[in-house]
């Protein structure tokens, strides 16, 4: 479980180039400039069968095509999650295919497609995915309309730490409060020191009053 993160979702590509499949056992993508795949989004990929996938760097830059094995999830909000953190995802998880390409090359690999259900593919170079590249993948089915919906995860989120947060403040605030009152209330509720298992202490002694001297005789 990688418990620092806490699945928030992000929205899909506000410029989503969608392919439809059409039951299609093969894919292509494109890394493009300004961080982009193209297209970004797959629908009705086969299931359960041999895809092919090809994967052509069309950058000046090394780009990674990466599927998470974790069907119907959302990555964590690009802005929010870290490149190590990103990384950490993967190899708790895996990749259904991770390719990589330098600039201007083109692979082709295979992979065993999954039944039916959909995916993100990001790219795994440092701040990449953070910069907007990624993607989503449909086996057997469209994807969703909205990808911007809260995504299951089986680690603590933000809320958990926010009502733990709460508590221990509460708790710390209760405290301060109940040793201000005790103080200002003095002694008069504490508990009589024979109750706590020693003597009373003695009074200090007080001066006796010194004998009245006799009065003179009367004439």
């Amino acid at each position: 479980m990688v418990g620092v993160l806490s699945f928030v979702s992000h929205p899909a590509s506000a410029n989503a180039y969608v392919v439809d499949a059409a039951g299609s056992a093969s894919v292509s993508v494109t890394a493009s400039s300004g961080f982009m795949f193209t297209p970004n989004n797959f629908n009705d990929v086969a299931t359960n069968t041999t895809v092919t996938v090809t994967f052509v760097d069309g950058d000046t830059l090394a780009h990674t095509f990466s599927i998470l094995d974790r069907q119907g999830v959302v990555i964590p909000d690009q802005s929010t999650i870290t490149p190590t953190q990103l990384d950490q995802l993967f190899t708790q998880y895996g990749a259904l295919v991770s390719m990589t390409n330098n600039p201007g090359q083109t692979n082709t690999t295979t992979f065993a497609s999954p039944g039916t259900g959909w995916y993100e593919f990001v790219c795994l170079e440092e701040g990449h995915f953070q910069s907007g590249m990624f993607g989503f993948i449909a086996f057997g089915e469209a994807l969703p309309t909205n990808l911007s919906v809260s995504a299951p995860y089986d680690g603590p989120g933000a809320a958990v730490f926010i009502i733990i947060g709460t508590i221990v403040a509460l708790t710390v605030i209760s405290v301060v409060l109940g040793f201000v009152v005790g103080r200002r209330r003095g002694s008069s509720d504490e508990m009589p020191p024979e109750r706590l298992g020693y003597p009373e202490p003695e009074a200090p002694p007080t001066s006796e009053p010194l004998p009245e001297s006799p009065a003179p005789p009367k004439p």
